[in-house]
């Protein structure tokens, strides 16, 4: 039976793949308090378990992988990439890119130090700054050599080991670092006190219901005005305005009168006897202050709208740089609330300062007969769809490839992005554009994981099925030196950073870590940081170094290769 199988998979790769996948990411799920080895990880120590079994796969699917990836990866942070090189997010691009550059040149003293070439500097660099994609750019670089061919793939199957090495422990590590041990280096003793205090600050978590969804559900009811209400012969505008100076945010939508229907406008009197629609947040109203409106009905009819949830992209270059809060005042988002920001495909916390970005989603409720027109004047309305404009995406990955094929020589080696890093930079920029006119180049968030971390995945999985036989070999022969190695290297630009971000930046404790998080694109420590913070504005942070760091730790990979061959 188990010849069998071994014969079938060597006889069709193919299912060798799927089944590093389904292991991978099986492994990939197992949790041990907040630590999780991650589907990319999962995946790459199912293919060397697989790879065992002496199993070939053609390059070039590895190859169409690792590009459909990076595109994807490029597309995703495009928009907060550029939006970060403006005012507001320069402080912590500059903290990022000094995190990065102090990476690299940790990773390649290490390297020189320990003896390494290409190969295990390569591995050291992508684990212990835990940059999957690394494995990739630096195996097109090693390919661009002029070695011999077996000499190539040596340096190529290193690669793996040193990451998956140096991955496990500096995930761990950094995570632990940066949530238990890093507050108390800048004297902060209670991270979740800081964190609260400077929502506080922030305003995120009061009861506005645009802030704190969670805590105040937006509600809708309807009341009867009695004769000698203070609302009686008041405008709707003035009656909004008189709660919004009590600190109220109250909406009149619809009304009924003398049996008939309407929809309000802020010139409308109300009247009394008039049955009218109250949005307000629910503190207001068990609180009891729409008690001044009248007397509350069960009026189904007047309620019978239907109430819309629809994500928007913000392109308006009126909206771009604007705070969330002065959205309350604009009378173009009357009725309209904001439920949720997502910023490079992170979910963030928000409040009333919070600037908008160009390429912001945000999650807006209202009236469906308002919504639309409202939302397009805001930026782009998402609707579900499951499509993909695969033109705009081929395109790009095509002009990517283009621009990446040349090559310098440089000391007799040829240094190019490769295909894979055009593809990367033209996925910036086609994620971008996307971000500017949301019109075309659709490509859904479903297809972007599909490409981001499935196409990952697929390539770190071949990557582990190659490189198996060669995995435990490699493990033996330089364990201890890539363990303390990628040590040094996950937590010297951290510490570095820590301390610039506390008193040359002047970073809030719980923003400066998302903002080494991020430079690092170490996922599992952004989870630990909120965990130990119980609170989401670390992740204020951490989308924007993110951004950087995925682009410029990808690149390093090819660099490391330029400076140890």
């Amino acid at each position: 039976m188990w010849s069998w199988l071994v014969d079938v998979l060597r006889a069709h790769p193919e299912l060798a793949i799927f089944l590093t996948l389904a292991l991978g990411f099986l492994v990939g799920r197992l949790r041990y308090r907040s630590f999780t080895l991650g589907s990319v990880t999962g995946t790459l120590l199912a293919g060397v378990l697989v790879g065992q079994l002496d199993i070939a796969i053609p390059d070039l699917v590895k190859t169409v992988a690792f590009i459909a990836f990076l595109f994807a990866l490029g597309y995703q942070v495009g928009p907060q990439f550029f939006a970060g090189l403006r005012k507001g997010g320069v402080p912590q691009l500059l903290l990022a890119l000094i995190s990065c550059v102090i990476g690299l040149g940790v990773a390649y003293a290490m390297a020189k130090a320990l003896g390494y070439g290409p190969g295990w500097g390569a591995g050291l660099l992508a684990g212990g700054l835990t940059q999957s994609s690394v494995i990739g750019t630096a195996g097109a670089a090693i390919n661009q050599l002029n070695l011999p061919a077996d000499v190539k793939q040596e340096y190529v199957n290193q690669i793996p080991v040193g990451y998956a090495v140096c991955y496990l422990v500096g995930t761990a590590a950094a995570a632990y670092f940066l949530s238990r041990i890093a507050p108390r280096m800048v004297g902060t003793r209670d991270l979740a006190a800081a964190s609260h205090a400077l929502e506080g600050r922030l305003g995120i978590g009061d009861d506005d219901p645009d802030l704190a969804p969670a805590y105040t559900r937006v509600v809708r009811r309807v009341y009867r005005i009695e004769p000698g209400s203070e609302l009686d012969g008041t405008t709707v505008g003035d009656a909004e305005r008189a709660s919004a100076d009590l600190g109220h945010r109250v909406f009149f939508y619809r009304y009924q009168r003398d049996g008939k229907t309407d929809v309000t406008t802020l010139g409308t009197v109300l009247r009394a006897g008039d049955e009218v629609t109250v949005t307000a947040s629910h503190a207001d109203f068990t609180a009891g202050h729409m008690d001044r409106v009248g007397t509350e009905l069960d009026a189904p009819d007047v309620l019978s709208y239907e109430v819309e949830t629809l994500p928007v992209v913000v392109t308006d270059k009126r909206f771009v740089g604007k705070r969330i809060g002065e959205l309350r005042t604009d009378p173009r988002s009357r009725l309209l609330f904001v439920r949720r920001l997502v910023r490079a495909g992170v979910e963030v916390p928000f409040s009333a300062q919070t600037v908008l970005h160009s390429g912001d989603e945000l999650l807006v409720q209202g009236p469906r007969d308002l919504l639309e027109s409202r939302a397009k004047e805001l930026g782009y309305p998402v609707h579900a769809a499951n499509d993909t404009d695969m033109s705009y995406v081929g395109l790009g990955i095509v002009l990517g490839g283009l621009i990446g094929i040349p090559a310098l020589t440089i000391a007799g080696e040829k240094i190019g992005l490769s295909t894979s890093g055009g593809a990367l930079i033209m996925g910036l920029l086609f994620g971008w554009l996307r971000g500017r006119h949301p019109t075309f180049g659709r490509f859904p968030a479903p297809a972007q994981w599909l490409m981001n971390t499935g196409g990952l995945c697929l390539f770190v999985g071949i990557v582990g099925i190659s490189s198996g036989p060669d995995f435990i070999h490699g493990v033996a022969q330089q364990g201890v030196g890539l363990v303390l190695g990628g040590l040094v290297v996950t937590l010297t630009p951290m510490i570095v950073c820590l301390y610039l971000g506390k008193w040359l930046f002047r970073f809030d404790t719980p923003v400066l870590l998302g903002v080494i998080a991020g430079a690092n694109t170490t996922t599992a420590s952004i989870g630990a940081i909120t965990e130990t913070a119980r609170s989401q504005v670390p992740v204020l942070g951490y989308t924007v170094p993110y951004a950087l760091g995925n682009t410029l730790l990808t690149i390093w990979g090819t660099i490391i290769v330029a400076l140890l061959a």
